[in-house]
Parts: C-alpha cells; structure tokens; sequence
C-alpha cells in the first residue's frame, strides 16, 4: 500500500481507495452472495429445467442429462450476470439513497463486482455455445433483454421495465423449450392464442404474468409508491387473473403420433395456485386497496420468486401424469 500524506507532511494511516477506483481488495464471501442473490439464482433454473422436460415429454428416450447441465448452467450465467450488473448500473443511486447493497457497504470493491460480471458471461457463454440452433439463439436475446431492462427499461415507464423483466424469464424459460424440441414453427401463434396451444406456452405465460406483477411491486416497494392508480391496480389484477388462468387451464393436446387427444387435468397446477396466497397474501390483494403501502407486500416479493420453483414443479408433474 503507498503511502498518503497529509498536507503538513504527517503520514495518514486511514486512508481509503477514492470511490470509483477499481479495487480487487474489497470482496468478502458475504458481499459476493448478496451482489449474486445466491438464494433465488435456483428460480431461473428451475425456469429453465422445467420448460426442458415440458417441452420434451413424453419422448423421455431424448432426454439428455449433459443437455440438461448445460441449461442449468447458461440460465445460472444469465441470471448472475444480470445481478451483478444491475448493481453495478445502481451504484451512484443507490450511494445517493443510502440502500444498502454491497458495493455501498464496502462488502465488495466495484473491480471485484467486473470481474464476477465477466465470469458470470462466461459461464452463459460457455454453456450457451454447444447448445447450438434455436436454444442458442433464445440465450443470446435472454442476454439482451437483461442488458435491455438493466441498462435502460428499469429507468423508463414502469410499465415498459415490468413487460421487459418479464420478456427475461419467458426467453429463459424459451431456451429449455428449444433444447428439448427445437424452434416450433406455430410459436408466434401458439403465444397468440394459449387456449389452442400446448402445455408449455401456458407455462411460459404463467411465468411472464407472475414475473411482470412481481416486478411492479418490487418497482413500487423500490421508489416508495402506494398504489392509488385504478388504472395500475387494473392493470396488476388483470396480469395475476391471466397468470393464474394459464397455470388451471387444463390441456388437451394432439402430441401421439396417431393422432390421440390427450387430456391433462390441472391437479398438481391448481394445487400450487392455492398455496401461493398463504405464501404472498400482502402481494396478491395490495391493488386492491388504496390505502396499502408498499412495506405491507414488500416482504413477500422473494416467497412469490420462490414460488415459481412449485409452479414449475407442478407443470412438469402434471405432464408426467399424463404419460
């Protein structure tokens, strides 16, 4: 460490790094979890597992487990990536407002924070590249809509970052859909009309909507809204409506080679909706009073990410049930 003087020539022994110096030295494994959100990086997997086996199912013959690894690992990539870099983006606001995320604490140094969002591409990338076809393709647009909401939607209208976070786990959802059947010809139709389409559109849906309510509650917990608006309480009902709607729909599909209808009750998925309100009560029905602020729901924005790791889970038994 070099020496720093004062300006009558006496040596300072407590001197720090000037903000916005690169610093390698600034990094504790605390501050690297809580930068990566460790916890919640296993929801965009189980995104992305999920859509692999939907997709695939019932032809269990192709099943791939190096396929599934690298699924689980360009969807790990792309979501730590978009962690890091999201703080990164946030870091003069977030020292102006105090919010106490790592690189304000000083639990990590803004050149350990690049080097993790190097590696974190390099994981995507990585895992990404032996993909190949429509899967890659799907990683490589995951990998900009998480540049396009980091670097520009989270400042825009609220509405255009809540449809933009909800693009990010619909093309990583997409990309296990991909390896497991390739690009579907029907796939603008299918999104189109969902009542008329297979299993994993309804589940890529269903992810979309919840994602896009989350994100407007964490947006509003974030800058400190009460929601008063009957527009926007319009606008959050009707996505949790539609979500919810595409997770008890039940599915009949032409997927056997002679032809056969296949019925799929929606056991497993209508019991996944009835635990998440036990799960997010202050999130469900928060629009539906102006008087509720955004601390009474705030708490339960990591309980609704986590459960999507049941709603996947739900998806991919009822489709096994079902043969």
């Amino acid at each position: 460490m070099a020496a720093h003087y004062t300006d009558n020539g006496q040596r300072r022994k407590d001197w720090k790094t000037p903000p916005g110096v690169l610093t390698l030295q600034k990094m504790s494994l605390r501050g690297v979890g809580r930068i990566l959100r460790l916890p919640l990086f296993v929801t965009a997997v189980a995104d992305v597992t999920a859509g692999y086996f939907v997709a695939l199912a019932p032809n269990w013959e192709q099943f791939d487990w190096t396929r599934l690894a690298l699924l689980a690992g360009v969807s790990t990539g792309l979501y730590l990536f978009g962690m890091v870099q999201n703080d990164l983006v946030d870091l003069r606001r977030d020292r102006f407002l105090k919010v106490p995320r790592p690189l304000v604490t000083g639990e990590i140094g803004i050149g350990a924070a690049v080097v993790l969002l190097v590696l974190t591409a390099l994981l995507a990338g990585a895992c990404a590249s032996p993909l190949q076809g429509g899967a890659l393709v799907l990683a490589i647009l995951t990998f900009g809509a998480i540049n396009l909401y980091n670097l520009g939607a989270k400042r825009g209208p609220v509405h255009i970052a809540m449809i933009s976070m909800g693009l990010c786990r619909l093309l990583n959802f997409g990309i296990g859909v991909t390896a497991a059947i390739g690009t579907p010809r029907e796939l603008a139709w299918s999104l189109l009309l969902p009542s008329a389409s297979t299993m994993w559109v309804r589940q890529g849906l269903a992810l979309f909507f919840l994602t896009v309510v989350v994100t407007g509650y964490s947006i509003a917990a974030r800058e400190k809204y009460t929601m008063t608006s009957r527009v926007w309480q319009a606008a959050f009902i009707a996505s949790a409506v539609a979500g919810f709607a595409m997770i008890a729909l039940s599915t009949v599909l032409d997927s056997d080679a002679d032809g056969e209808i296949r019925f799929i009750a929606p056991v497993a998925r209508v019991l996944a909706a009835l635990l998440l309100p036990a799960l997010w009560p202050g999130g469900l029905w928060a629009p539906t009073g102006p008087e509720r602020k955004p601390e009474e729901y705030e708490a339960f924005i990591p309980r609704a990410l986590y459960w999507c790791i049941v709603m996947d889970a739900a998806f991919v038994l009822d489709r096994m049930i079902a043969g």
